[in-house]
This record gives structure tokens, C-alpha cells and sequence, in this order.
């Protein structure tokens, strides 16, 4: 069994799906500090005649100080989720798929949910239901993982791919510098690195600014060719 396990972000960009295609199993990692002004609660989309991208966010109820991420809320008082349609709109009559996307935002957003972790997970899942991905999803939270002694940075994946019996861990671009192969082998643990395509669509800009959200994805190639996207990887094997 192959598992990828990574933080819930928020609208993730496409390599994110792409991990998510490449295993069987994919674990969010939801036990961890939230970070503010990070992918944990925003995103970028793309002011198409400034040609430059904007963010999108939730609002949230202000995190305690180093608040762990299954703890912070979101302030549903607030419009946030009208202010994301209304950005939405700046794609209207320009990008090809602006109906069958908005359709796809507006039943996510519709969704009440009281936590960002609940949310980033709900809506990454939806998302990847939508793509066709046949992939298991749980999170960390869900088990009563025990550790005598807590892993060390870098080493979270490969003990949780252990402790579920997993055959193979696929990692996100990076970390090679503080991921050890050997410390795979010894579990008999195949170890690999995705090194998603990425390749460019017409965003009908001069210059393509890659790494938005799925949602700019989805706006200009839809469904059908974005599920296709996203299998477009190799995956780099270290032991």
C-alpha cells in the first residue's frame, strides 16, 4: 500500500492533487501549530487583466498563540465565503469552465463547517472526488497513534507509514535534505519523491503564473482535462 501524508492546506495547488492520485491512502497531518500566513488558510488566484495573482482566504476567530491547527475556528459571522464567489467572478466570461467550477465552489462553501482543518479537508476530498481519485482518506487525528518517543522532524511520515503497514511512502517535492532513505530500508519501507508535471494552460495572460490554486486549474481546463493533470508525475525512488 502506498501513503502520502501531508498538512490540510487550503484550495491547494495542483501538485498537492497530484500526491494525492500517486497513493492509495492519504493522511492528513492535522496535528500541528498553525502557521498564519500560510497555505493552511489561503490561496492565490489570478486578477486576469492585472495579470497578477490576489489571495483568497477564510476569516478566522484570532488562533491562541502557537494554537494547534485542529483548534482553530473559522468566523462564519463574518462574508468571507461571499467575498471567494465574488473573486470568483473576476474569471467570468474569460475563463471556459467558469460555470461548471462555480457550481463546484458553491457547493464546498455551502458546507458548514466550524474548524479550517475540517474545512481544508472537506473541501480537498470534494475536490478529489470530483478528479475521479480512488484514493482512502483519513487523518491523523482519526488514530491513537503512541509513540514512547516523539519523532523527529522530517521523520513523521515514515512511522505513520509503519505504523499502518504501508509498503511504500511517496513524498511531496522536497525534503530530501532531512528525509533518510536508510531509515526507510530498515523498515522495508519503499521511499519516493513525486515530481509533479506542472505543465502550462492558457490563462489567457502573457506571462503563466504557475503554483495558484486548483480553482485556477479547474477554471480554465475543467474536470475532465484537470483529472487528466494531475496524473502526470514521476515519481523519484531513493532506496
Amino acid at each position: 500500500m502506498k501513503i502520502a501524508v501531508m498538512q490540510p492546506y487550503f484550495f491547494p495547488y495542483i501538485g498537492y492533487f497530484s500526491l494525492i492520485h500517486s497513493v492509495e491512502h492519504f493522511m492528513f497531518f492535522d496535528d500541528v501549530q498553525y502557521i498564519k500566513k500560510s497555505w493552511m488558510s489561503r490561496n492565490r488566484l489570478l486578477n486576469i487583466e492585472k495579470e497578477q495573482p490576489y489571495f483568497v482566504r477564510p476569516t478566522l476567530i484570532k488562533p491562541d498563540y502557537k494554537a494547534l491547527f485542529t483548534t482553530v475556528k473559522l468566523d462564519n459571522s463574518d462574508n468571507w465565503k461571499i467575498k471567494i464567489i465574488e473573486q470568483l467572478n473576476g474569471y467570468k466570461n474569460k475563463a471556459p469552465f467558469f460555470n461548471q467550477v462555480k457550481v463546484l465552489v458553491e457547493e464546498i462553501l455551502e458546507k458548514d463547517c466550524e474548524y479550517l482543518t475540517t474545512f481544508n479537508i472537506d473541501s480537498t476530498i470534494t475536490i478529489s472526488k470530483a478528479l475521479r481519485c480512488k484514493t482512502k482518506f483519513d487523518k491523523y487525528t482519526d488514530h491513537n497513534f503512541w509513540f514512547d518517543v516523539k519523532p523527529e522532524e522530517g521523520d513523521w511520515g515514515r512511522v505513520i507509514a509503519h505504523e499502518i503497514g504501508a509498503t511504500h511512502y511517496i513524498n511531496s517535492p522536497g525534503g530530501e535534505s532531512f528525509i533518510f532513505p536508510e531509515k526507510f530500508s530498515e523498515l522495508n519501507i519503499k521511499l519516493g519523491f513525486i515530481q509533479p508535471q506542472l505543465r502550462q494552460y492558457n490563462q489567457l495572460t502573457k506571462t503563466f503564473l504557475p503554483g495558484l490554486s486548483i480553482i485556477d486549474v479547474l477554471l480554465f481546463n475543467g474536470l475532465e482535462e484537470t483529472s487528466a493533470m494531475i496524473s502526470e508525475y514521476n515519481i523519484e525512488w531513493k532506496n
